[in-house]
């Protein structure tokens, strides 16, 4: 089971951002990933824990209800890119939330496409591309809730080199550790109003016009 198939689904429009905070706990595989290696399959079976799979790549999350979910689908100029993107796409994520609580302007990028607070992961991403089309998500850690994260899933088989070994515990941080009282319901709000504006004015001309002739090839990934 995919989890980007409902942005995919509407690939007609230009630019389509979705925020949502999860309602059930889920672990998400990165596309390249394998559940009996990232995994600890045997509390996810105990606890109920379903195992969905993303098309982009990157590392193995645990969505749960401290974490802001962010989905952007959009078509833009270049069939490549990547770093590029990843670079415009977080900087928007991180404005978006800078606009209202300016301590987040002291967010950055660290690896290839992490979110980093200082020396510490505060969300994970990952990008799928299909020529013109790009889907790029973001799970962002509110409420770290770091035992959860421990409980189903192993210490990655790769990591950046920034993370230097570190645990979870080490590793990972919250945003509401850096601006009290903060809520994952708070950011996605937030993210909801106001990412839209700063993907558009940060991408700019790299945004273009949904393209028909690809739509199909999205439709079918996506079992439409």
């Amino acid at each position: 089971m995919w989890i980007d198939d409902q942005i995919l689904a509407r690939c007609s429009e230009d630019l389509v951002v979705d925020c949502w905070v999860p309602r059930e706990m889920t672990v998400v595989l990165g596309a390249s990933n394998a559940a009996e290696v990232e995994v600890n399959t045997l509390n996810c079976t105990l606890d109920n824990v379903p195992v969905l799979k993303r098309y982009g790549g990157g590392g193995t999350v645990v969505l749960h209800s401290g974490c802001a979910v962010v989905s952007v689908g959009c078509w833009v100029k270049q069939h490549f890119q990547n770093r590029f993107y990843f670079e415009i796409l977080n900087n928007s994520v991180i404005a978006a939330l800078a606009s209202r609580w300016p301590k987040f302007e002291t967010l950055g990028q660290s690896g290839l496409s992490d979110i980093v607070h200082g020396d510490f992961k505060v969300a994970g991403t990952s990008l799928f591309r299909s020529r013109n089309y790009l889907l790029y998500q973001a799970s962002i850690l509110v409420d770290c809730q770091v035992e959860t994260i421990d409980r189903y899933l192993n210490h990655p088989s790769r990591e950046p080199e920034y993370r230097r070994g570190r645990s979870h515990r080490t590793f990972l941080a919250g945003l509401s550790e850096v601006v009290d009282g903060l809520t994952a319901q708070l950011c996605v709000e937030q993210l909801s109003a106001d990412l839209p504006n700063q993907l558009r004015r940060l991408l700019g001309e790299e945004i273009i016009t949904s393209m028909p002739e690809q739509w199909s090839g999205l439709h079918r990934r996506a079992g439409l």
